[in-house]
């Protein structure tokens, strides 16, 4: 592994000529105010001077301490990135992801610590547009940013038509700033930042600026700056684009460095903070009483994790729950990132809290905006595969599926429907007769996410197909190709 991460030891990390990036122990701290007066309180304190006797030094301290609360939006974040890596920073909303770029961009100061930057440019894509004049036309604005960067004017002009043509605005570029729409001057910056053959460029969840076209242009550019060594730092949230533009990644969690290292397992990681953080902020909803079930993590093969009873429904007089799951790849290796075509297994287990005959498990995908995409049962596998369970029954079942599907966020849910005998007919269920008779006997909230990305391995184009879903094909050129 190229890049390292050093948390133990205070000593300085060795700048080696192809370090690009380099931090030791940077922290930065904010202060909040309990009353507004306490700022300019703190301000007086703080001025008394260091050739003032210590114990007035330690009294104005003391008094300093005691004016607002100071909080870490970083803390001891020690990290080394060589020349040409891409790595991805990922996280929590209010881990520190963006704190940390802006320490890294020059835009804040660390409170202790030092970020050493070894390139000749940086350019940021942190909130853009930001720094545009809206008296000043596209043009102006564009030469105006590229000489604050330190591009000669030869340089800056000769990247005009370039970002011209990337930005798509047209006449609006000799127009002033202030008669764009939003989307606009986001393209026009988001043009500006990336033709500026910057050493290091910093993305702050800016790959979804404009429609959907502009997105793909972004995304193609992006990959061409990867291929032609630019080192890139990229934070987001889409867990597919960290995949496919960085090798490492790293996590954050309030403010510290959780892992460091390989992209896969750092999203991997990053699914268990989320878990535990879901779990957290779960209501302190009394659990169903008197109930039998205890999850068996450490009597199966696979460790479970517990579903809060706040996931599941009914939450009261329940007669079934869902009471835990584990996710895994075709290997058996627990994890939430997945490559196209991959298998992804799913074991879960159900506690029975009275007699119950015919029920069926099922689970239910849906993608990152709530769209409900697919689900299966049981029972479509195998009508006569109805279960029955008695009083204080705890079973387990395995559901696997193959991921073809298009590269994207992913959650799943659980179901449990009961099925009238009566209804299958010779083995045969209808659906007339389903949609009549089926019950819902408990169900949960969408309890992992996962996450399916584009696998570059596969042979011929790294992506299987167009559309939501993968379906089974074949392409002749006479019909009896088709044939045997």
């Amino acid at each position: 592994m190229s890049s390292t991460l050093d948390l133990q030891q205070a000593e300085k990390s060795p700048v080696t000529p192809d370090s690009l990036l380099t931090l030791e122990r940077v922290s930065k701290s904010y202060r909040l105010w309990n009353r507004p007066h306490d700022r300019f309180l703190y301000g007086l304190w703080n001025q008394v001077p260091p050739s003032f006797p210590q114990k007035i030094r330690a009294f104005a301290e003391r008094r300093k301490a005691k004016l607002g609360t100071e909080v870490f939006g970083l803390s001891e974040v020690s990290l080394s990135i060589k020349r040409g890596e891409s790595v991805g920073i990922i996280g929590l909303n209010g881990s520190g992801k963006s704190t940390l770029l802006q320490l890294i961009a020059g835009v804040l100061q660390p409170t202790t610590g030092r970020v050493q930057v070894n390139a000749r440019r940086v350019t940021a894509l942190l909130e853009l547009g930001s720094g545009f004049d809206p008296n000043f036309s596209g043009r102006e604005n564009v030469l105006l940013h590229g000489s604050l960067l330190g591009l000669t004017e030869q340089e800056n002009r000769a990247r005009l038509p370039e970002v011209l043509a990337f930005s798509d605005i047209g006449d609006y570029f000799e127009a002033p700033v202030k008669t764009y729409s939003s989307g606009m001057v986001m393209r026009l910056a988001f043009a500006s930042s990336i033709t500026v053959n910057a050493d290091l460029l910093i993305v702050d969840e800016a790959l979804s600026v404009g429609d959907v076209f502009f997105q793909q242009k972004c995304y193609h550019k992006i990959r061409d700056l990867v291929k032609s060594g630019v080192t890139i730092l990229l934070v987001s949230h889409d867990m597919r684009s960290v995949s496919e533009f960085c090798e490492e990644a790293l996590l954050l969690d309030k403010g510290k460095v959780v892992f460091f290292g390989d992209v896969v397992e750092a999203i991997n990681q990053y699914y268990t903070v989320s878990r535990a953080f879901l779990r957290s902020n779960v209501s302190s909803a009394p659990a169903l009483k008197e109930s039998p079930w205890q999850v068996t993590s450490q009597s199966g093969i696979h460790q479970l994790e517990p579903i809060p009873p706040d996931c599941c429904s009914p939450t009261t007089d329940a007669v079934a729950a869902f009471l835990g799951f584990a996710v895994l790849d075709q290997k058996g290796v627990s994890t939430n990132f997945f490559w196209q075509g991959d298998w992804l297994r799913l074991i879960f287990e159900v506690g029975i809290a009275c007699d119950l005959e015919n029920i069926t498990p099922g689970v239910i995908l849906r993608d990152d905006r709530g769209t409900f995409l697919h689900a299966k049962y049981e029972f479509q596998l195998d009508p006569m595969r109805l279960r029955s369970c008695k009083k204080g029954d705890v079973f387990r079942v395995s559901y696997m599926v193959r991921l073809d599907i298009t590269a994207g966020y992913y959650t799943l849910s659980l179901a449990m429907l009961q099925i009238p005998p009566e209804t299958i007919k010779n083995g045969k269920l209808s659906f007339a007769d389903f949609d009549q008779h089926h019950k819902n006997v408990c169900g949960t909230d969408s309890i992992v996410s996962f996450t399916v990305s584009f696998n570059s391995e596969r042979l011929g184009s790294s992506f299987a197909h167009f559309g939501a879903f993968d379906l089974p094909t074949r392409f002749g050129i006479e019909q009896d190709d088709f044939l045997g």
